[in-house]
């Protein structure tokens, strides 16, 4: 494709009107021609300068391959040579660029549908009448026989799919497993469109149909894919080779651009900029020796646009008509400080202390630093990096199999090294003064240590001398308290064995008295009285008796004839009497019978405290009092019935 073609192609500018729609909204204009760290946009292709060969070439490349890959460092534009270079040709020889960048943003992105959707939409745009999509793949989409696009000149439009940012495909598209299997679809129907050939499943269905064969177009390929990808990233594409071989072949590296093409991109803002201001600000931005021609000076297209926009943002605000060398001169470093301030305001501390400290050698000079250990330290994220490698202020290159970042440009480096000279100085000036502060602060402690000191020496000679006094008047206290002590405990432990004594006597005469109570009422027969002094003693279930009867063989003769006559014998089971200190001291067993009414038996333990009596008949309600040795425990009583424990031949309505 010869240059002559190429004039050609951008002559017809005047004879193709493109749709306002389509071009979007402008990053640029007039009185700011330049657009900082953004990219520019198809829009802005009247203002987009110093890319002409890179973007012929790349037309070249376009028109001859099905599959270009467009590579470049980060920062040198290659989305404005795209955008405002690439698609103005292309759109000149009836073709429909469309411009993607995956979004990766759902948990299962449908890749493969934004592709689809990208096409419709621009080519609604473009009013250029395109086949309707469904889920059929890329490769059925744009092969069937009918897949044809047509401009509103009723001309064949080939669309050329644009994937710009496409090393985002390799880190965002497999940060998660369902990222990853889009991504894996993804690469899948990309090489089948790439390479020309139909899907494996399309063939396996069409060898079950045949006659469906007929619906595709095997041979014709009526479509163009541009890759567009960071030069750092090149060594991923590598694991498409074997399904897309193609991938490797057609590829456009974008460089740095010289002093003269740079000088073109300022020189071009004539109404805003002198040439001979234009030609110090590119010196500037390329940081060349004076006397060195600009062809042989490289300069970052990003930074250079950064600067002119600087600049320009500063004449605007002195309301002055143009750039002038003495605005330039007198904001040399500020434009760059300004730069680096804005660029890293938003970022954690810790992250500009990566780029002052690891990115600058001790002595000042530009420095890199392996990307894996700048993640490893606190709060720096890859997020972070990426921000910083976006707006242009660190590079990242692959060096030997490692990924290293450092700044994008030497320029940077008197920014760097004065924010870290001036970090260092505030901090070491705020170290003094908090060390002053320190060191005051102690010395006002040692006095005021020093005082209390002294303040308790003297209260404490003070307090000793009355410790003395007190402490002796404190001795003749103890001593006369401990005597009243003694006599008052003295007298009150007489006091207290008089009165236990009194209670042991007023309680031994209660019982003696309550046991000659119950015994006179038992002797006067005044039942009802026997029966209101019994509960004054405790019951006894512990003691258990036992009766015998004797038979005398003897009779004698009352009203109803003549009765048997035995001698009955009443004691207790010696197992459970208790011993020691609860030691039984006798026991009274209250009867009353027609044989002998009112009868007191007594019993000690000499005679086992057994008691008899000769009669005719068993007691059915004998009380047993019960009382101890020791006599202050009190006397208990228990009620028997001696008829039961004689046995069943002793009838009880006898009695």
């Amino acid at each position: 494709m010869t240059a002559e073609y190429i004039e050609r192609v951008s002559a017809r500018a005047a004879e193709i009107e493109v749709p306002a729609q389509v071009l979007g909204t402008a990053t640029v204009n007039a009185e700011n021609p330049w657009p900082g760290l953004l990219a520019f946009r198809e829009v802005d292709q009247d203002y987009f300068q110093g890319r002409r060969a890179e973007t012929e070439d790349l037309f070249r490349l376009v028109s001859r391959e099905r599959l270009m890959v467009f590579f470049g460092l980060s920062g040198l534009g290659k989305s404005s040579v795209l955008q405002a270079g690439l698609f103005p040709l292309l759109r000149r020889v009836n073709m429909l660029p469309v411009y993607i960048r995956l979004d990766f943003a759902a948990a299962q992105p449908d890749l493969v549908g934004q592709v689809k959707a990208a096409i419709l939409r621009q080519a609604e745009l473009a009013e250029v009448e395109a086949p309707a999509s469904n889920s059929e793949s890329l490769w059925e989409y744009l092969h069937r026989e009918e897949s044809d696009f047509w401009n509103r000149r009723n001309r064949p439009v080939m669309p050329v799919i644009v994937l710009d940012q496409f090393e985002e495909i390799f880190t965002l598209g497999r940060s998660s497993g369902e990222r990853a299997k889009a991504t894996e679809v993804f690469f899948g129907q990309l090489a089948d469109l790439a390479e020309g050939r139909a899907p494996v499943a399309l063939r396996t269905w069409l060898d079950d149909h045949p006659q469906e064969a007929k619906k595709f177009s095997f041979a014709r390929h009526h479509y163009k894919i541009l890759v567009s990808i960071r030069e750092d990233f090149l060594p991923e594409l590598e694991v498409l080779r074997e399904r897309m071989p193609s991938i490797a072949l057609n590829r456009m590296r974008l460089q740095r651009m010289n002093g003269s093409s740079a000088l073109q991109v300022v020189a071009y803002a004539e109404n805003l900029i002198d040439a001979t201001v234009a030609e110090k600000v590119v010196r500037f931005v390329a940081a060349g020796r004076d006397g060195v021609p600009l062809e042989s000076q490289e300069v970052e297209p990003a930074l250079l646009s950064v600067v002119c926009r600087e600049l320009n943002n500063k004449r605007r605000g002195l309301g002055e008509p143009k750039i002038t060398e003495g605005l330039l001169e007198g904001n040399r470093g500020q434009v760059l400080t300004d730069f680096y301030t804005r660029t890293i305001g938003d970022l954690p501390v810790e992250v500009r202390n990566l780029i002052e400290e690891r990115m600058l050698t001790v002595s000042g000079f530009r420095d890199s630093i392996a990307l894996e250990n700048a993640l490893s330290m606190p709060l720096v994220t890859r997020s972070s990096i990426d921000q910083l490698v976006e707006r242009r202020l660190l590079r990242r290159e692959e060096r030997g199999g490692v990924q290293r970042l450092e700044l994008s440009h030497d320029l940077l480096i008197g920014v760097v090294r004065a924010s870290r000279d001036r970090r260092h100085r505030e901090e070491e000036t705020e170290k003094a003064r908090k060390e002053l502060l320190a060191e005051e602060e102690r010395k006002r402690k040692l006095l005021r240590e020093q005082q209390k000191e002294e303040q308790r020496k003297r209260e404490l000679r003070k307090w000793r001398w009355l410790v003395a006094v007190f402490a002796l008047l404190m001795l003749m206290l103890f001593f006369a308290y401990f005597g009243a002590q003694r006599l008052r405990q003295q007298a009150e432990t007489a006091a207290d064995e008089a009165n236990k004594q009194q209670q042991i006597a007023k309680a031994e005469l209660d019982r003696i008295q309550d046991g000659l109570l119950i015994r006179q009422a038992a002797l006067s027969r005044d039942n009802t009285k026997v029966e209101a002094l019994i509960p004054k003693f405790g019951k006894n279930n512990r003691v258990e008796f036992m009766a015998t009867a004797t038979d005398l063989h003897y009779t004698i003769p009352d009203a109803v004839g003549h009765r048997e006559i035995y001698r009955f014998e009443l004691f207790p089971k010696p197992e459970t009497l208790p011993t020691g200190q609860n030691a039984v001291a006798f026991i009274t067993y209250l009867a009353d019978h027609p044989t002998f009414q009112n009868t007191l038996l007594t019993a000690g333990p000499n005679r086992a405290f057994h008691v008899s009596y000769i009669g005719w008949g068993c007691l059915s309600r004998i009380v047993a009092l019960i009382e101890y040795a020791d006599p202050t425990q009190a006397p208990t009583v228990t009620n028997f019935n001696m008829c039961h424990l004689l046995g069943h031949s002793w009838d009880p309505t006898e009695e």
